[in-house]
């Protein structure tokens, strides 16, 4: 069993709204995950989709069974649990999408309002063993006989109730359009309801169930569990326990950070999109590229777009986001930055390689993330915070293996490249990815998180040409895959092809995904994987360190945030 704990996550309707607010699902999943938790993550459908089931339930046959209609009814959850699953898959984060069927979960009593009784917990661990993340659909579950029962109104809590409790979770996070429990719906007029910080079961149960179903807190209740229930991105949720409720009527409320984006290209862009859908949390004073006039479209997103970057990063913004790659414009941009007293978001591991630690000793000021730097949407950064590392062994190049698996197949050197530029895996000038150095900085960057000093007679990098992988084939058994492994100990650093086996770790990845061997002093070892290259898997690990910032400026995290600085 994994020592890492594990969260039970439920998205309801009134946030999910449709299939772009699944993003928010994304989000909230990858917060969690790159902070070393296994998440379950329970859905509802989306946002009208069960009135609408219902209601054409209604217009084929108005008599017709409970037990038919629930086999209807259930179909939205479904869908959205199946949609979450392409949503994680395009950003790059592993995820594996369970029916009620596949994990066993038994439900008793009325078709439409059944009560759970039982789930196979060995097939969610073992999933969530094998990928970290396990989505589920709410509120549908499989009678004795086989067909779908639905668990009534608001029955996707007391899926995430019921499974937290079976699979001995460490958290139950219960996400809401509301950033707590409240004595009253607070969006109905009157005077203001008073929220609760710790509400007990009577208490919970006092309210009207519209937000918190009824069931679900009787079955808390029943085996003195403690739920939570908040916002997106929330710091501080209302628990509900057996204790004493104790009122907290300051919300948990958002600071709207405003953004510098330096950078509009493909991950850029990315970024863009991603905080252009959370306007309660960012708003983009301006942005920054090479080419204005080829972004004027983006203008009502990105406020004032300009050539100056450097100018940009001086306006006062609270954080910088700096996406434009390369060292120089970039390191003039962080530094302005720093000396406005703004914090930094980077995806730019060439900066952090070459100027690391003199951006740590300036930034006293501000603060500097870095997380996109490294893997992409892996969390290798976050999984080293506070361990004492003895060596690291991956894949951290998206376009590379994209490349050495086109190899594998047969097509030239060239071919594949121009594959993975048109799938948008490449840049234009792919260089960097091929020749090693793309890697090689992300170790450099790894190594100054740890405090390793590496000296440069001792770096080794390789290229992918059409012979270096030919050559790497011809000494490997027939079974073998060839990988641009890197590899980093306390005194040296080094990019190569390998032929790996089966057994390996880093056979097992296609395309983009990237991968980490992490071994620790202690003995122990732990992987960590995900997409290492596209627009999506960078974007998402940016916004995921303005969440981050974001919630410190909020109130207090749930933990301490990892910072590369």
């Amino acid at each position: 069993m994994s020592d890492r704990p594990l969260i039970v996550l439920k998205f309801g309707g009134s946030v999910l709204l449709d299939e772009q607010t699944l993003r928010i699902a994304v989000h909230e999943i990858y917060r969690w995950r790159r902070e070393g938790w296994r998440v379950l993550a329970v859905v509802s459908a989306l946002a009208g989709r069960t009135e609408s089931l219902v209601a054409r339930c209604a217009a084929v046959s108005p008599s017709a069974s409970q037990a038919s209609q629930a086999g209807v009814i259930g179909l939205g959850e479904y869908e959205s649990a199946g949609l979450l699953g392409v949503h994680l898959d395009r950003v790059g984060v592993p995820a594996t999408v369970l029916t009620p069927c596949a994990i066993g979960l038994f439900a008793a009593g009325d078709a439409l309002d059944a009560d759970l009784v039982s789930v196979h917990d060995a097939v969610v661990h073992a999933a969530l063993e094998a990928c970290g993340v396990v989505v589920v659909p709410g509120f549908v579950a499989r009678a004795e006989g086989g067909e779908l029962v639905t668990l009534g109104r608001g029955g996707s809590d007391l899926t995430a109730v019921f499974l937290a409790h079976q699979l001995g979770a460490q958290k139950c996070r219960l996400i809401k359009d509301v950033d707590g429990l409240y004595e009253r719906d607070p969006a109905v007029h009157g005077p203001k309801p008073g929220r609760y910080g710790y509400a007990s079961y009577d208490d919970a149960l006092a309210t009207d169930g519209s937000i918190l179903q009824h069931k679900a807190i009787d079955f808390a209740r029943s085996h003195g569990q403690e739920i939570e229930l908040g916002r997106f991105n929330g710091t501080r949720p209302t628990r509900i326990g057996p204790g004493q409720s104790v009122h907290d009527n300051r919300a948990d409320t958002v600071e709207r950070l405003d953004v510098a984006l330096c950078g509009l290209g493909t991950v850029g862009g990315g970024v863009l999109d991603l905080v252009s859908q959370l306007p309660d949390q960012f708003c983009v004073v301006g942005a920054a590229c090479a080419s204005p006039e080829k972004h004027v479209a983006l203008e009502p997103l990105a406020g004032r777009i300009t050539a100056d970057a450097v100018s940009l990063a001086s306006c006062g913004a609270d954080v910088v986001v700096e996406v434009i790659g390369g060292v120089d414009v970039a390191w003039a941009v962080t530094e302005a930055a720093i000396d406005a007293g703004c914090s930094v978001v980077s995806a730019n591991k060439a900066l952090l390689a070459a100027r690391g630690d003199e951006i740590a000793t300036r930034c006293e000021c501000g603060r500097f993330l870095a997380s996109a730097s490294v893997g992409g949407v892996t969390p290798v950064l976050e999984a080293i915070q506070g361990r004492e590392v003895v060596s690291i062994r991956g894949v951290l190049n998206g376009t590379g293996n994209f490349v050495l698996g086109a190899l594998q197949k047969g097509p030239r050197l060239h071919e594949a490249v121009a594959e993975s530029q048109r799938l948008g895996f490449a840049e234009a000038d792919p260089s960097r990815d091929l020749d090693g150095r793309d890697s090689l900085d992300k170790l450099l960057v790894i190594a100054q998180t740890l405090g390793w000093l590496i000296d440069h007679k001792h770096i080794e990098r390789q290229s992918i040409t059409e012979q270096a992988y030919a050559d790497v084939i011809g000494r490997s058994d027939g079974n073998a895959v060839v990988r641009h492994v890197a590899m980093l100990t306390p005194r040296a650093a080094c990019v190569r092809l390998e032929a790996v086996t089966s057994d390996d770790p880093l056979a097992s990845l296609t395309n983009e995904w990237n991968a980490a061997v992490i071994s620790f002093a202690d003995g122990s070892e732990t992987i960590v994987r995900g997409k290492g290259a596209g627009r999506w898997p960078t974007a998402e690990s940016v916004l995921a360190d303005l969440l981050a910032l974001s919630r410190t400026r909020c109130g207090a995290p749930d933990r301490q945030e990892v910072v590369h600085a």
